[in-house]
């Protein structure tokens, strides 16, 4: 019986993987660069077009963001159960209506409806579906993969966003938002569907390039392991990690959208403003490549931590900037620690919790991170109006200590799932060593009692460590019943 076995053989070089990390890659760019970026352009564009308070514009970049934490709780349920491309391009359609919507925006309350609608095509298409993408082609090499597409988050801003804002500021952004919408999605439905695949299965392959083979030929798939969602979510290590990150990404996303409009201000030049943005996401590029290297060797839970206290500093370093010089040394000790801490997040749960369950688990705590996300820019906003930017981010600093502290009392994750027993099937059946085989053992033996003056000696043996060949022959009729015998005979006494 052929029975199947995962060998541990490898695709040599893995090509199908990068090839699907290109196209994640490629997503990651499209959606940071011409949406989560470009935030702190529409937010000043809704000031300088609509006659909004910075505060008002603060408030649909946060109901942005929460609609889309939202919706990415759901997308965990989408991934699971569907395609991850078709959740991708389901994203795609409503985004890019809403990016249209933008240039129709006269009032308060169509702003918060379109950006609704907005940040709910941002969640199907964002980081839920990418990094689940990440986490199910990649297993030893995870930290690095998750820092080269995380990089795409980096170079949206860097490529992407420059182009955006030019553009805005020649003409306004009524003119332009139809016309990115247009590039946006062409873009996005490239990068989908010419490069990613759900599953290594899918191509015959497992994670990080592994080729399971039984000896039919056949490439048998198994469940992933992993922790059930309902028992994750209610682990110690989750909910303080989910608490901590809350709090840490809401101080860092309010510093990010107000960024652009603090440089500008304090230095009277809108260019400025737009340079930082580009620094800010050019230092993250670098920073995240050498933290997911610095993963594969160090602990999760400290480099973290370490991370977070980088992140205090460049805030309270931004919030005294009044020259070129202290702004440029706040933004990059801050971009240090932003893309790391984006791109550790999803490794974090991944490491603790397996890739069974992971789209829910992430979208779950990507829905109580993102719910925290909402209050960052529209708290510094408010700040803003009623003090200045001093105080507003000196007060997200103040959160992102607190963030520091709750997460420290997560303690490292037991890992269950890998000491779990797989479940018992076909393609996971085991194949014994020979010599842990159990030897076969006789059960009965046959016996007989011959007729008083036979001549013939009392015979033994049962076929299997008796000798057959030193057993006188039968009559015909015990051949008969021997022929009709099962394997292990039984034979009553005459």
């Amino acid at each position: 019986m052929n029975v199947p076995v995962a060998s541990a053989e490898r695709s040599q070089p893995f090509i199908r993987g990068w090839v699907v990390l290109a196209g994640v890659f490629g997503v990651m760019m499209i959606t940071s660069g011409m949406v989560f970026y470009a935030l702190g352009a529409f937010l000043d564009a809704f000031v300088d077009e609509q006659g909004f308070s910075t505060g008002l514009a603060s408030g649909g970049v946060s109901v942005f963001l929460l609609a889309s934490g939202v919706c990415g709780y759901y997308t965990g349920k989408l991934v699971n159960r569907f395609d991850a491309r078709w959740v991708i391009t389901a994203g795609t359609a409503v985004s890019t209506a809403g990016m249209a919507l933008l240039a129709e925006i006269r009032n308060g309350w169509q702003m918060f409806a379109v950006m609704i609608l907005f940040g709910i095509g941002f969640g199907l298409c964002g980081l839920v579906p990418t990094t689940t993408l990440v986490t199910r082609w990649f297993e030893r090499r995870r930290s690095v993969a998750m820092a080269i597409a995380s990089t795409g988050l980096s170079l949206g801003g860097i490529i992407l966003l420059p182009q955006l804002i030019q553009r805005i500021e020649s003409i306004s952004l009524v003119y332009w938002a139809p016309r990115f919408a247009v590039v946006y999605c062409a873009l996005l439905l490239i990068s989908t569907w010419g490069f990613i695949r759900a599953w290594p299965a899918d191509v015959g392959l497992g994670p990080d390039g592994a080729r399971p083979t039984d000896h039919s030929g056949r490439t048998p798939v198994g469940p992933p392991p992993g922790t059930l969602y309902g028992q994750a979510i209610r682990t110690q290590f989750f909910i303080f990690t989910a608490i901590g990150f809350v709090l840490v990404m809401s101080s860092q996303v309010g510093a990010i959208h107000h960024i652009y409009k603090l440089t500008g201000d304090r230095l009277g030049l809108e260019a400025a403003g737009a340079g930082a943005v580009q620094l800010l996401a050019g230092t993250s590029v670098v920073a995240r490549i050498c933290g997911g290297v610095a993963a594969l060797k160090l602990s999760l839970r400290w480099l973290t931590m370490a991370l977070m206290v980088v992140q205090v500093v460049g805030l309270c370093v931004l919030a005294v900037a009044g020259d070129e010089l202290t702004i440029v040394v706040g933004v990059l000790v801050l971009g240090s620690a932003m893309g790391n801490l984006l791109m550790l997040h999803p490794l974090i749960l991944a490491d603790a919790f397996g890739v069974k369950d992971y789209p829910r688990i992430y979208g779950f705590g990507s829905l109580l991170m993102v719910s925290g996300l909402a209050g960052g820019p529209f708290i510094a906003g408010v700040l803003h109006d009623a003090y200045s930017y001093r105080s507003a981010f000196f007060t997200l600093a103040a959160i992102a200590v607190v963030g520091l502290i709750v997460y420290s009392f997560a303690g490292n994750p037991t890992r269950d799932y890998l000491t779990a027993p797989l479940p018992e099937s076909e393609w996971a059946a085991p194949i014994r060593p020979r010599s842990s085989r159990p030897t076969p053992t006789p059960v009965l033996t046959i016996s007989r009692e011959l007729p008083k003056g036979a001549d013939r000696p009392v015979l033994t043996g049962n076929g299997i460590n008796g000798a057959l060949e030193d057993m006188p022959e039968l009559g015909e009729t015990e051949q008969t019943r021997g022929r009709a015998a099962p394997e292990v005979w039984s034979v009553e006494p005459a």
